[in-house]
C-alpha cells in the first residue's frame, strides 16, 4: 500500500505540473506541445532578446499596450522619486572621500544615466538602476573608516566585485539562481520590499519623519503638535500623501508626478517667502529649529546650472588595487569584495523579481524570460564596473522603479528616459538636489502599498511555503536589508523541507519532492506575457489601462 500510495503522490505531482505548464498561454512550446527548454545560450547567461530595437515599433511600446507619452511620463516621475540619490550619496561617500563632493554629485548622476540606458536597452525592462543606499553606507563606515582601507581600495573592491558580477551572469549562474527560488518566497519579496519602502518612508532621513527612535520600543511617533518644530514638515507629507492617494484612486496619470510636484512647490515657495531664518520645513528632523545645529538647511535652490567635473575621482581605483595583495590589507580588500558580492547579489535579484511581479511581467511561476533577464543581469553588472571606474559605490536596481510603472511604464524607453533625466540633472543638479523628502517619502508609502499585494500570489494554507515567505517579508524592514531577508526565508524554506523527509517517507512520498519540482520548473523558459489584465500587487488605480 506504500508503493501504491507513493506512485499515486508522484502521479499527481507530475498532473499538478502539467496542469501548471498548461496556464501558461504565452510559453515557449515544441511541435508536439511540450514547453521548450531554454537554449544553451540562454542558459549561459550570453543569449538576449533585441527583438525591440525595430523601427516599426521601437521598445514594443505600442505591442505591450502603452503609449510613448506614458513612457516618457513615467520616467520622469521615476528619476523624481529617485532624484534624492544625488544629494544622499554624494554626502555620504563624502564622508569616506573628502574634498571631492561636487564631483561625486557628477559622477553619481552618470553612473545612474549609464546603468538605466543599459537596462533599457539591452533588456527592455523599466528597472532603474543608480548607486545603491546599503553599499554606500558599507563603503564609508565599513570599509574605508571602519576597516581603514583607502577609499582608492575601497572603489577597486567595488569594480572585483562587478566584474565578478559579469562573470555570474555570463554563465548563467545568477539567473539560475533567482529560477530556484522557491514560489512563496518569490511571492514574499514584493511584499517585503513594499513594507522595506514603508519603512523608509516613515524615517527621517529620506521620507516623513513620522517615526522617531525610541530606547523602550525602538521607534515612535513623532509628535505632532502645533508646538513641535517637526510637526509642519510632517503634516505636509501627509497632505502629499493623501493627494497623491486620492489621484491613484482617480486613476490620475501621472499621480506620483503631480505629488512629488505638489510637496516640493509648497516647499520651496514656502523656503523663498520666509527664508532660512523663518521656515517651518527646516531639516534635519530632530534640529528643532537651531539654525546653528550642524547640516540646518531648508530645500530651496541655490541655483539652476552647475559646471560638472569628476577630476580626481574617476580613475582613482587603479591607484588602490595594492591593497588586494598586501598582507596587511588584502584580507580586508577581499572580504570587502565578498560583501559586495552578496548584497547586490540577492537585493537586485530581490528588486527585479518584486518590480516585475508588480508590472505583470512574470510568467506564472514569478520567472523572467530567460533572454531578458539575463540583458537585465549583464547591464546591471556593467553598470557597477562603469561606477567603480567613475568613483561611486555599487550600482543597483532600485525599489523606485515601481514608481513608475505604478504610472504605466511597460518597457525599456522609461528606464532610457530616466537616464537621460540623471544626465541632464549633471549640468542641474541644484534644482534636482533641492527636492524635499517631504515630497518623495508620501510616494515611496505609496508604493509600499502598491507592492504589498503581491502577498495575495502565496498560499497561505500551505505553511512549508507560506512561513518561510512571511519570514522573508518581515526580516527585510526589520533588519533593513532585502538580502538578508531572502537569505532568511530561503534558508527557513530548506530547513523545513530537510526536517519534513521522514514524514514524506513514511507517507511514501518522495522526499525531495518540492527540490525536484524547483528543479525541473527552472530550466523551462517562458515567454514575455503581453498582460492586460490588473498587475499583481497594483490598486484599482491599475484595474483599467489608461492610453494617453
Amino acid at each position: 500500500s506504500v508503493k501504491t500510495h507513493s506512485d499515486f503522490s508522484l502521479r499527481s505531482w507530475s498532473l499538478s505540473k502539467q496542469l501548471a505548464m498548461a496556464k501558461l498561454g504565452e510559453e515557449k512550446v515544441s511541435q508536439d506541445g511540450a514547453p521548450k527548454p531554454p537554449t544553451v545560450l540562454e542558459l549561459l547567461g550570453i543569449a538576449g532578446d533585441f527583438s525591440h530595437l525595430t523601427r516599426s515599433d521601437p521598445f514594443h511600446v505600442r505591442k505591450l499596450g502603452s503609449t510613448y507619452r506614458t513612457e516618457i511620463r513615467a520616467g520622469i516621475t521615476t528619476f523624481l522619486a529617485m532624484a534624492y540619490i544625488l544629494p544622499v550619496n554624494s554626502g555620504m561617500l563624502s564622508i569616506a572621500i573628502p574634498g571631492l563632493k561636487e564631483e561625486l554629485v557628477c559622477a553619481t548622476a552618470l553612473s545612474a544615466c549609464v546603468g538605466c540606458i543599459l537596462m533599457g536597452v539591452l533588456s527592455n525592462y523599466p528597472f532603474m538602476l543608480a548607486p545603491g543606499m546599503g553599499t554606500n553606507a558599507f563603503f564609508t563606515f565599513s570599509v574605508v573608516l571602519g576597516r581603514g582601507l583607502p577609499w582608492q581600495a575601497a572603489l577597486a573592491a567595488v569594480f572585483v566585485a562587478a566584474n565578478i558580477f559579469v562573470l555570474l551572469s555570463v554563465t548563467g549562474l545568477r539567473t539560475l539562481m533567482v529560477r530556484l527560488f522557491p514560489a512563496g518566497i518569490k511571492d514574499s519579496i514584493g511584499a517585503g520590499v513594499g513594507l522595506f519602502l514603508a519603512f523608509i518612508a516613515f524615517q527621517s532621513a529620506e521620507g516623513m519623519g513620522i517615526s522617531i527612535a525610541n530606547p523602550a520600543t525602538l521607534v515612535a511617533l513623532n509628535p505632532l503638535g502645533a508646538d513641535e518644530y517637526d510637526a509642519a514638515k510632517i503634516w505636509l507629507s501627509l497632505v502629499v500623501l493623501m493627494v497623491t492617494a486620492a489621484l491613484f484612486a482617480m486613476k490620475m496619470p501621472g499621480a506620483p508626478l503631480i505629488g512629488i510636484i505638489f510637496g516640493t512647490a509648497v516647499c520651496w515657495i514656502e523656503g523663498a517667502a520666509r527664508g532660512e531664518a523663518g521656515s517651518v520645513f527646516g531639516y534635519p528632523f530632530g534640529s528643532k529649529g537651531d539654525r546653528s545645529v550642524f547640516g540646518f538647511h531648508i530645500y530651496v535652490p541655490q541655483g539652476v546650472v552647475a559646471a560638472p567635473s569628476i577630476a580626481g575621482l574617476a580613475g582613482a581605483l587603479w591607484e588602490g588595487f595594492g591593497a588586494a595583495t598586501d598582507p596587511a590589507t588584502a584580507g580586508d580588500f577581499w572580504a570587502a569584495v565578498a560583501t559586495f558580492c552578496y548584497t547586490d547579489l540577492l537585493d537586485s535579484s530581490g528588486t527585479f523579481l518584486a518590480v516585475a511581479k508588480v508590472a505583470g511581467l512574470t510568467d506564472s511561476r514569478g520567472n523572467l524570460p530567460l533572454a531578458r533577464q539575463n540583458m537585465a543581469f549583464l547591464a546591471d553588472a556593467l553598470s557597477s564596473v562603469f561606477g567603480g571606474m567613475l568613483g561611486v559605490s555599487t550600482v543597483a536596481t532600485y525599489v523606485e522603479s515601481s514608481a513608475g510603472v505604478a504610472d504605466g511604464a511597460k518597457t525599456g524607453l522609461a528606464a532610457i528616459v530616466t537616464g537621460i533625466c540623471f544626465a541632464l540633472a549633471i549640468f542641474f543638479a541644484p534644482l534636482v538636489s533641492a527636492i524635499p523628502p517631504l515630497a518623495s517619502g508620501p510616494i515611496l508609502c505609496l508604493l509600499g502599498g502598491l507592492m504589498f499585494g503581491s502577498v495575495r500570489g502565496i498560499d497561505w494554507d500551505d505553511l512549508e511555503e507560506s512561513l518561510p515567505a512571511f519570514l522573508a517579508m518581515i526580516t527585510m524592514p526589520f533588519t533593513f536589508s532585502i538580502g538578508y531577508g531572502i537569505i532568511v526565508g530561503l534558508f527557513a524554506w530548506v530547513i523545513i523541507q530537510l526536517l519534513l523527509v521522514p514524514h514524506r517517507l513514511i507517507q511514501g512520498v518522495h522526499p525531495f519532492v518540492r527540490f525536484r519540482a524547483l528543479w525541473d520548473a527552472a530550466w523551462i523558459d517562458g515567454q514575455a506575457e503581453d498582460k492586460t489584465d490588473v498587475p499583481v500587487g497594483a490598486s484599482d488605480a491599475q484595474a483599467e489601462p489608461i492610453v494617453v
